[in-house]
């Protein structure tokens, strides 16, 4: 069976746009401050300082932009880790695998509706400890709380060169003390959460 010329070209384009996918953390990406660059450290009612990564955290996120810092929002606090995945496509992944390998399991899950979508609330139990935490992955324009979403979205960004949106970004909420804050005052406070 001989196979048509044009199906041939189909194929070739095919096997062309997965090995630039697949190539594609080797190029340079866009720097951190592109992407992270316009978070505020400070505003009406708000304050912030960075905070140094772990080791493991120095493992997890090499080569990827990174931003942890902690937010105090009148009385209440909470640590922002966004984490671009433009050069390390490893390091945004579903945060699940991490807190179940840390011996978290989940209590409770809901899914929060905010501007641009949605993001996903966990409560966590581990030992006698409780914790909760609220994460999302965004192209900038949307908020999803999708680990596959985000990777086909990320995908397909790479399939495109960029022209059809860009690569995954993953937002983590977690608090910065023992009691959780009220995470619909933080996101009515913190609106330049939704513009990462």
């Amino acid at each position: 069976m001989k196979i048509k010329p044009r199906l041939n070209w189909l194929w070739i384009a095919l096997v062309a746009m997965v090995l630039v996918s697949l190539m594609w953390d080797r190029f340079p990406g866009a720097p951190v401050a592109g992407r992270f660059g316009s978070l505020p450290t400070q505003g009406f009612r708000y304050v912030s300082r960075d905070l140094p990564l772990n080791e493991v955290e120095l493992q997890v996120y090499h080569h990827a932009g990174v931003v942890k810092r902690l937010y105090q929002v009148g009385s209440q606090r909470f640590v922002l880790t966004a984490i671009d995945g433009s050069r390390n496509r490893h390091a945004v992944h579903d945060p699940l695998y991490c807190f179940r390998g840390a011996g978290w399991q989940v209590d409770r899950k809901q899914d929060l509706a905010v501007p641009g979508g949605s993001v996903q609330w966990l409560s966590l139990a581990r030992s006698g400890q409780r914790k909760e935490v609220v994460f999302w992955f965004t192209n900038g324009q949307e908020r999803y709380g999708s680990a596959g979403r985000a990777w086909w979205m990320s995908l397909w960004s790479r399939l495109s060169f960029g022209k059809c949106g860009s690569d995954a970004a993953l937002v983590l909420l977690q608090p910065g003390e023992a009691d959780p804050p009220a995470w619909n005052d933080i996101f009515a406070q913190c609106p330049f959460l939704f513009e990462i």
